[in-house]
């Protein structure tokens, strides 16, 4: 009996809260928005041209924040990628109305990262599964939002800033999306821990 249980544990805890596919939405997401970044540096002197591609970059992070949050099982669903979706798509939508200002971007850029780091933190403790990556990605936005202060006069450097954390957390969370050890090792442990019926 206590063998039908634990196989059990491991069938239901084999697959992770999240599919693949739905988490690569985001890394997607991030990777292009750094390269983009990335290859127009000629047009990062104007303004109107950071704040265009920051808006978007925020409005499709959003997206695909509300993706995951939809596609998460009920049992797994927590509030905090509802949150992560509605910050960003707030801040991608607030932008475009300060684009003469290069400390309101740098600001609306610097705000965002914080809270999205906050977050982050929050779902470390709250989502299945999410420690590790959530940690990173909060630290992430937390030095994000240091480097954009310091250097908040400055809009080509605001935008580079913002560009390389795209780059780093896509790639980070791109390889976190095809990583199965973890998976397996949760699934060890739930495993191991669930009680012996008898």
């Amino acid at each position: 009996m206590s063998a039908a249980v634990s196989t059990s544990a491991r069938s239901t805890t084999t697959q992770p809260p999240i599919s693949r596919t739905v988490r690569l939405i985001r890394v997607a997401v991030l990777i292009i928005a750094g390269m983009v970044i990335a290859f127009s540096a000629t047009l990062h002197e104007h303004l109107s041209f950071d704040v265009g591609v920051t808006t978007a970059a925020l409005g499709a992070i959003g997206v695909a924040h509300l993706i995951e949050w939809l596609a998460a099982p009920t049992a797994h669903r927590t509030a905090v990628p509802l949150m992560l979706g509605i910050i960003s798509v707030l801040a991608g939508v607030i932008l475009p109305f300060f684009t003469g200002s290069v400390l309101v971007f740098a600001c609306v850029i610097a705000g965002w990262a914080l809270i999205s780091a906050l977050l982050e933190f929050l779902g470390s403790a709250v989502r299945p599964g999410s420690r590790q990556d959530a940690t990173l990605v909060g630290a992430a936005g937390v030095l994000l939002a240091l480097c954009v202060l310091l250097v908040r006069e400055d809009q080509v450097a605001v935008l580079g800033f913002f560009g390389a954390y795209a780059i780093l957390v896509g790639v980070f969370l791109g390889i976190s999306a095809f990583d199965t050890r973890r998976v397996t090792e949760t699934t060890g442990d739930e495993a191991g821990t669930a009680p012996a019926a008898r």
